[in-house]
This record gives C-alpha cells, sequence and structure tokens, in this order.
C-alpha cells in the first residue's frame, strides 16, 4: 500500500484537529444556551414575585438572603456575560467551519490528482 504524500497527511492531521475543535466549541455553545434559557426562566419568576418577596441565592453550600432587585439584576448580568461568551463562541464556530470547508476543498484537489488505483494497476 502506497504512503500519502506528506502534504496530504498534514492536511488530513489539520482536517482532524479543526474537526475536532469544531466539536468542543459546538459543545460549549449547546452549554452556554441552556445556561442562558436557565438564566431567562429564573429572571421570569423573580420579576413577577413581588418587590418584598424573600429570595435567597445559592453560594456554594450555603443560600443566602438577597433583595430580589440585586437577585435580578445579577441575573441579569450573568446573562449579559454568556450572551457575549455565545457570541464569541459563534464567531469561532463559523471561522472553524470556514477552515474546514478549505480543508476538504484541498483534500478533494489531492484526490482528484492522486492516480487511480486502476491507472496504478496497469503501470
Amino acid at each position: 500500500m502506497q504512503r500519502l504524500p506528506p502534504e496530504v497527511e498534514k492536511a488530513l492531521a489539520k482536517y482532524q484537529e479543526v474537526e475536532t475543535q469544531l466539536a468542543s466549541v459546538m459543545t460549549q455553545k449547546g452549554t452556554v444556551i441552556s445556561y442562558i434559557r436557565e438564566m431567562e426562566r429564573a429572571l421570569g419568576i423573580l420579576k413577577e414575585l413581588p418587590g418584598d418577596a424573600t429570595v435567597y441565592r445559592s453560594t456554594g453550600h450555603v443560600l443566602v438572603r438577597v433583595a430580589r432587585d440585586e437577585a435580578i439584576k445579577d441575573l441579569e448580568n450573568k446573562k449579559e456575560e454568556l450572551e457575549i461568551r455565545l457570541t464569541s463562541l459563534e464567531k469561532m464556530e463559523e471561522i472553524l467551519k470556514k477552515q474546514l470547508e478549505e480543508l476538504r476543498n484541498t483534500l478533494s484537489k489531492y484526490m482528484k490528482q492522486a492516480p487511480s488505483t486502476k491507472e496504478e494497476k496497469e503501470e
């Protein structure tokens, strides 16, 4: 069996690396989206409560009483941070997808240039 040319091996290795990075980014993106939805649900519940309602925030293994408005502000800040992270992940996902497409095209060109097995047998 014939070895692949070094440039093809390098392109394949890069393709696998980018593919792994993309999978990681997509997993992180899913997690961030889940956290954002959780924050939105919590904010919806908090905003329906009366202003003087007793609200507790989990701090490690302890629940601490906080003002409703403070809890809302804290969740909104965390949600904003997550949305920034989501935007960053989406940009990274787009870049990685473009890299994969370029690598696919490169590998496709190598495959078209490679002699077919039928031609090798005739030689």
